[in-house]
């Protein structure tokens, strides 16, 4: 059970009042030291008086008073310093830990968009996938005139170059001519695919992917 501040401080005043007692008795025996060493002195001033007497005059058999040496004390052996015993330390209430805050829950990813949905269109029997379509190329852009791409960007794309740009770049990709009619046919579902300039198009793409 863990004390008080009143405790505490009743502790450390009868901690101090016993440590007052203990200086008094040192102060005592220091006064006792210091009287004792004032006696011996005494005695050996006298101790030197009688060494000074003068024996020549002095007649074989007479003897003169001498002054008798101070017999010394009984030496009074020093009572044992008891050391202070240590003042207890004061108890400090610890405060508490914070408690540490929740970690904020993780975000939900978010969701993938949804794909174009491919509208059921038969291609199979349209021109752009029975004629030739000329000499093979390796990029599509390179098989479509200056002449198309205008037309091309200014009709199918409604003056969306980067919307254009971005379609070739990304039909440059696939590697099939299915899977070119299948972005076509979810990116594009308004296009008329019976159109000339659609026709045009697709073929453009097939000089690329057969």
């Amino acid at each position: 059970m863990e004390k008080n501040s009143t405790e505490i401080l009743r502790e450390i005043e009868s901690a101090l009042a016993e440590l007052k007692e203990k200086v008094r008795l040192l102060e005592e025996q220091v006064a006792q030291y210091q009287k004792l060493a004032e006696e011996e002195e005494a005695a050996a001033q006298e101790a030197e008086s009688v060494d000074e007497v003068d024996f020549t005059d002095m007649e074989i058999g007479e003897t003169e008073d001498l002054p008798e040496a101070a017999a010394p004390e009984s030496f009074v052996e020093p009572e044992p310093v008891i050391e202070p015993e240590p003042l207890p330390e004061p108890v400090l209430e610890q405060e508490p830990a914070p408690e540490p805050e929740p970690a904020p829950e993780p975000e939900p990813a978010p969701e993938p968009a949804p794909s174009p949905e491919i509208p059921s269109v038969d291609t199979s029997r349209m021109a752009w996938r029975l004629d030739k379509p000329g000499l093979p190329v390796k990029n599509i852009r390179s098989g479509i005139s200056l002449y198309d791409r205008a037309l091309f960007i200014g009709t199918l794309f409604k003056e969306d170059y980067a919307l254009y740009d971005k379609t070739i770049g990304e039909l440059n990709a696939l590697t099939t001519l299915d899977e070119a009619v299948d972005y076509v046919l979810a990116h594009f579902p308004d296009w008329n695919f019976k159109s000339d300039i659609v026709y045009n198009f697709m073929m453009a793409i097939r000089k690329k992917l057969g």
